[in-house]
């Protein structure tokens, strides 16, 4: 009977005065239900779907690279040049010190380069890392301590201010008699939170048109797509206008009234919620130091066979003392005698079967005993004869 009585006071409410729709909101997204991260499809690949706030990033911010020259202090082993000598000359000078240059000995000092990059929308009171290198001939900066910086930005604005003591790593311990160390002669080094930001970085949102941008950073048409729709499905209902700019950028409009800081806020926090289906990028990327082969799920190979014929040819040259004999009138001589050793070996031919991929060819390829040099080759081989259906990059 209560639940009677409200639904009639409920309805005659409505019947004489209709309460009024809230005002909409410049924006009003559309919570869907989420695909799963990983999942897969029919040929049993697997498909990730990442959120887009993982493969986007918005187009018109971008860090602000700092730069500035700096003194560092303390080292066991510094410089002495004349333009080390110079800047702490200045620098005592700044100090209230009326000194010379004939006064300043260097030796536990060295002049740096200290670089950093400043994030957008960075305010006052955000802390940086920076890398310090030193441009003299010191031997190492373990120990050193940065004196206070300046990091000017590319239109030479000061942003911000460096001092600490730096991070080198590895490590030293011993005595005189035994000593060992890790990376004890390094010339560059870290500095944790040391650049403390005196300037705002100004940013916005909003590229120059006014929109908001997304940039993809593993651009492919696929991808884009996906984004694009994503977005469009999340936001479907409100005045927002998606559009697929090319390959590597999704464009996000809204109606010039709603075009605010706090609104782009809000939009891009949800949306980057949203996740979206990609593809694996088709690349393989080789290391021809140790061998290490990257590879996306997926890469194919062609039919074909592969084997490997390698020929080795060694020459050696041993001392050999000719001892003449004993009536004659020969002289005791050393003599090279030079010989020449040629080695043929031959692996046996693997059949790669059409569709396999790129790990199944590793593990025909790994049976044949194949050293880091043959595998680049073969791989290389196979790109450029069209066989490997994916990007090839060797470092």
């Amino acid at each position: 009977m209560r639940h009677l009585c409200t639904l009639f006071v409920l309805a005659s409410l409505s019947a004489q005065d209709p309460v009024q729709a809230p005002p909409k909101a410049p924006f009003t997204p559309t919570v869907t239900a989420l695909p799963q991260a990983v999942a897969f499809n029919a040929a049993g690949e697997t498909v990730l779907s990442p959120r887009i706030k993982q493969i986007t990033k918005l187009h018109n911010t971008l860090p602000h690279k700092l730069t500035g020259i700096g003194i560092v202090t303390g080292l066991k082993q510094g410089s002495s040049d004349r333009g080390t000598r110079l800047a702490m000359l200045n620098m005592v000078r700044r100090l209230g010190l009326n000194e010379l240059i004939q006064d300043v000995i260097g030796g536990s000092t060295t002049l740096v380069m200290v670089n950093g990059d400043l994030p957008p929308f960075a305010k006052k009171g955000y802390t940086l890392d920076v890398d310090v290198s030193s441009v003299t001939d010191a031997v190492s900066l373990r120990e050193g301590v940065l004196q206070t910086c300046e990091l000017r930005g590319v239109d030479g604005e000061l942003y911000a201010v460096a001092s600490g003591k730096l991070m080198v790593p590895g490590f030293t311990a011993g005595t005189d008699q035994a000593k060992l160390d890790k990376n004890a002669i390094s010339v560059t080094a870290t500095l944790m939170n040391g650049a403390l930001v005196v300037r705002d970085n100004p940013s916005s949102y909003f590229s120059e048109s006014g929109a908001i941008e997304l940039r993809l950073s593993n651009p492919s048409p696929f991808n884009a797509m996906s984004v694009g729709n994503g977005i469009s499905r999340a936001l479907d209902g409100t005045d927002a206008k998606v559009s697929v700019v090319d390959m590597s950028l999704v464009r996000i409009e809204l109606p010039e009234e709603q075009r605010t800081e706090e609104n782009a806020n809000q939009l891009v926090a949800f949306v980057g919620d949203v996740r979206v289906a990609v593809e694996n990028p088709a690349k393989v990327t080789i290391d021809q130091s140790s061998g290490v082969v990257l590879a996306g799920e997926g890469v194919l190979i062609s039919p074909c066979v592969v084997g490997l014929s390698e020929i080795t040819i060694a020459v050696t040259t041993d001392p050999y003392v000719s001892q003449p004999n004993a009536f004659s009138n020969g002289t005791t001589e050393i003599v090279n005698r030079t010989s020449v050793e040629v080695k043929e070996e031959s692996t046996e031919l693997k059949k790669v079967s059409g569709g396999a991929t790129v790990a199944d060819l590793l593990t025909n390829l790994k049976a044949l005993g194949m050293k880091p040099s043959q595998l680049v080759s073969v791989f290389v081989a196979l790109d450029k004869h069209g066989f490997l259906h994916a990007d090839l990059e060797v470092r």
